[in-house]
């Protein structure tokens, strides 16, 4: 995967779009503020693939900048959010990649939807977004309610979860729609993460090896030759014979040692 993107960026790279997300999130703007004064606004924006047949087709593309959130408040984190994952992602896989990142989201998800019948909205790819932020820094710290400080991994496993759910509370075909969703960020990242699991099962094993070597029970050393007694236990004394009876260096308690 990594020499086929090389080899792409190599041809392409120089017509990749450096504002995609100021422009994504400008039109998300726009669009809250538009379904507000105009309530139902953005329900011509949903992909719907009855509506696409029919001959609206700019819903295609415009699910892509669905609000998030309609409350004015939320409306203006929810956008904010997206420009940082978005922007702080573009910074680290580069201009290409992640142009490819949206366009591989976008045209899976379309195909999908329409493929099955099933509206769909821009929330799974958008978590994409913060899913390949989270990969790249995952102990990016944020302060949640302004408050609480919260890596971002253990964000992105909650959205992990969700899509999880999503699949497992779903029925028929339209259970593969979450999945798929966020196929671009198991495209793009699936190795990365499958190394980084190995990386840590290996580190895990070691551990535990290590453990068990330090809790590793050490083997008597001695042992009474008549009643079986060893220096496991330490308020026994041993001596050593060496007399002709014995005939070689053999180990007694001292209880014993005068009498054998």
């Amino acid at each position: 995967m990594e020499r086929l993107l090389d080899r792409l960026e190599r041809r392409f790279g120089r017509y990749a779009p450096d504002n995609i997300t100021a422009v994504v999130v400008t039109l998300m703007g726009v669009a809250g503020v538009l379904e507000l004064f105009r309530p139902g606004f953005t329900g011509a924006l949903t992909l719907e693939p009855a509506t696409v047949r029919s001959g609206q087709l700019w819903r295609l593309a415009s699910w892509l900048i669905l609000p998030p959130s309609f409350s004015p408040i939320w409306l203006f984190f929810a956008v904010w959010w997206t420009w940082f994952c978005g922007s702080r992602l573009q910074s680290l896989m580069g201009s290409f990649r992640y142009a490819l990142y949206w366009l591989t989201g976008w045209a899976v998800t379309t195909a999908l939807a329409m493929a099955l019948g099933l509206t769909t909205t821009n929330s799974a790819i958008l978590m994409s977004l913060f899913l390949g932020f989270a990969t790249y820094e995952p102990d990016f710290e944020i302060l949640v309610l302004f408050v609480l400080p919260v890596r971002v991994k253990w964000l992105a496993w909650l959205d992990a979860a969700a899509i999880a759910w999503q699949v497992a509370t779903a029925s028929g075909w339209s259970r593969l729609l979450p999945l798929l969703a966020v196929a671009n960020y198991l495209l793009f990242f699936g190795p990365t993460l499958l190394r980084a699991l190995r990386g840590q099962a290996r580190q895990s094993a070691r551990r535990a090896a290590k453990a068990i070597s330090r809790d590793e029970v050490v083997p008597a050393r001695r042992r009474c030759a008549k009643c079986g007694v060893t220096d496991d236990d330490r308020s026994v004394e041993f001596r050593v014979c060496t007399c002709e009876k014995c005939g070689r260096p053999t180990d007694f308690c001292l209880a014993h040692a005068r009498d054998h």
